[in-house]
């Protein structure tokens, strides 16, 4: 019995090792929550800027979508978009890199936090461009252009040329943004954990049979 159990884990590691190989190798939609907290804002009008630009070219083409926005505080209509841009919140924003400046403002009555989903995706990392892209969140006050928090932009991501892979800054002065990192739905990580479950599943329904054959 110990060797068959041994044989079913070592099989379902071999799985592992085929796919997380693979997701390594494409690299190339990272997604993370954005939460903020605004509570000294709280009340005041303000805007919050999202930014999504490319450096120097030639760059790979990519796309941050915005999502999941939730807040105690008011959304009160979005300006002109600037750039490659669609949607707007508390709906989907897609926001490519196609342009110099790609860009999405919301007026905004702040409350005491807001939160954000960021998925930032390159279909193809060619691992040959000069430049990467930068998402930027900036929190503003309601001239639009001072920092509502003193950093500006509260968070940046940076994709690398030439991996694709995410550097991030937080600029916020005390702590009111937090970056939390997480897996894609079908992240190869998140499947071979699912396979291994079945495996080990499958393995337990087998040996359940085989003991009652052997009772009977």
């Amino acid at each position: 019995m110990k060797t068959n159990r041994a044989k079913w884990f070592f099989a379902a590691l071999g799985l592992c090792a085929i796919l997380l190989p693979a997701g390594a190798a494409r690299a190339d939609t990272i997604s993370f929550r954005i939460s903020v907290d605004t509570s000294s804002l709280s009340a005041s009008s303000g805007y919050l800027d999202f930014q999504f630009n490319p450096s120097n070219t030639p760059f790979d083409p990519a796309t941050v979508t915005l999502v999941n926005f939730l807040s105690d505080g008011t959304l009160t209509g979005a300006l002109a978009d600037i750039g490659d841009v669609n949607g707007t919140l508390p709906g989907t924003v897609v926001i490519g890199n196609t342009a110099g400046l790609n860009d999405h403002t919301e007026g905004f009555t702040f409350g005491s936090f807001f939160d954000i989903f960021v998925t930032l995706d390159t279909p193809s990392v060619s691992g040959t461009a000069a430049g990467g892209s930068t998402f930027a969140l900036g929190v503003l006050a309601s001239d639009g252009i001072t920092p509502a928090l003193a950093g500006d932009p509260l968070v940046q991501i940076n994709l690398d040329a030439t991996t694709g892979n995410p550097s991030i800054t937080n600029n916020s002065p005390g702590g009111e943004a937090v970056v939390t990192s997480t897996p894609e739905p079908g992240s190869p990580l998140l499947v071979a954990t699912g396979l291994m479950a079945l495996v080990g599943g499958w393995r337990q329904i087998r040996e359940r049979k085989l003991s009652n054959v052997a009772r009977s």
